[in-house]
């Protein structure tokens, strides 16, 4: 039987091993909804429509909120400052024509709203539909205030915390509902980054006390209208995974090699989550001018770990791109056949 890559990739997301595995840079059609409302795009500087300044940092290739322009320093003041875009005053039909004709690639790598070269839209019917959101509930505090100022209000001003990450989870709910209705996406990939390399930014008391419940409604609207619901955190996350299995959390990315139990942790929770990417970025993918063989191997490193039984999905993301072709390769001659060899 034949099956398009969208189709292949489903079975994936159902947390099933599909008939190869499926591939960021194959099977999948990346957008993002409005992405200026959240993030400046240029290689400048400028503001998001919450009023954030943005820098375009080229060592890391991407925006960064500009230091010393922080909009506030103390939490339980947010409400004097923070004005929540109003989505209902845009003209989301307009929109949407621009963004699935926007260049997702050109976007992530600084070059603004370029628009697609190939005369398709992002509506690939053989491919999933993935829309991109960014800038989650700690991250959007973050960029208000900054990080020191962010994790001093965890600890002293957890209420105005709560009170801050529920008003962006309201607002994140409302977002996701516009993409349902006005864009045709199948996964919607929502951020929020709660590591760092070795350890999370926070206890994860002050996580599961905080974060959690909202992000659990965020989840749960999701649902409701029908999307797959991909979360997407950086660093080190792995005491995160069994709170992400019971709040239904669908797939979790990028899942950095920071975190060296995920084999352990997918055997145990790949009948839940699926589990997208395990790879790399820092000590292999990202660095400029790797060679061939680093590539291929630690393309192979994370296959033959991860992929086995389904319920895994190829999502190489990183800073840098020049690793693509070499790993693309590697994927034709091993990961597309790995269940024909290695399936049940």
């Amino acid at each position: 039987m034949n099956i398009t890559p969208k189709e292949n990739a489903l079975i994936a997301y159902q947390h099933k091993q599909p008939a190869w595995i499926p591939c960021f840079y194959t099977d999948i059609s990346m957008i993002q909804a409005y992405p200026q409302m959240e993030r400046y795009c240029g290689l400048e500087s400028g503001p998001d429509l919450f009023g954030v300044d943005w820098t375009f940092v080229p060592s890391i290739n991407a925006p960064m909120p500009t230091p010393g322009k922080e909009m506030f320093d103390d939490i339980a003041k947010w409400r004097d400052y923070v004005k929540v875009p109003d989505l209902d005053a845009i003209d989301w039909e307009k929109q949407a024509e621009i963004d699935i004709n926007t260049d997702f690639m050109a976007l992530v790598n600084g070059a603004g709203l370029v628009r697609r070269q190939d005369g398709k839209t992002a509506y690939d019917d053989n491919k999933l539909v993935v829309c991109m959101v960014i800038n989650g509930m700690f991250e959007r505090m973050h960029s208000f205030m900054g990080f020191e100022n962010a994790l001093m209000a965890l600890l002293t001003e957890p209420e105005a915390c709560s009170e801050f990450f529920g008003a962006v989870a309201d607002y994140k709910i409302k977002y996701f509902r516009k993409i349902a209705k006005y864009y045709k996406v199948d996964v919607i990939n929502a951020h929020d980054d709660y590591g760092m390399n070795d350890r999370m930014f926070m206890a994860l008391d002050t996580w599961r006390s905080l974060i959690k419940p909202h992000l659990k409604r965020m989840v749960d609207a999701c649902h409701e209208l029908g999307i797959i619901y991909q979360h997407h955190s950086c660093g080190y996350i792995e005491p995160l995974m069994d709170d992400f299995a019971e709040i239904g959390i669908d797939a979790i990315d990028t899942l950095q090699a920071c975190n060296a139990n995920l084999k352990k942790i997918k055997d145990r929770l790949g009948s839940k989550i699926t589990f997208c990417g395990g790879f790399d970025n820092m000590g292999v993918l990202d660095i400029i001018g790797i060679d061939d063989e680093s590539v291929r191997r630690e393309y192979r490193r994370v296959i033959d770990s991860l992929a086995p039984g389904g319920s895994y999905v190829i999502y190489p993301i990183g800073g840098v791109f020049g690793f693509v072709p070499v790993f693309l390769d590697e994927h034709f001659k091993y990961g597309m056949g790995f269940y024909q060899k290695h399936g049940k």
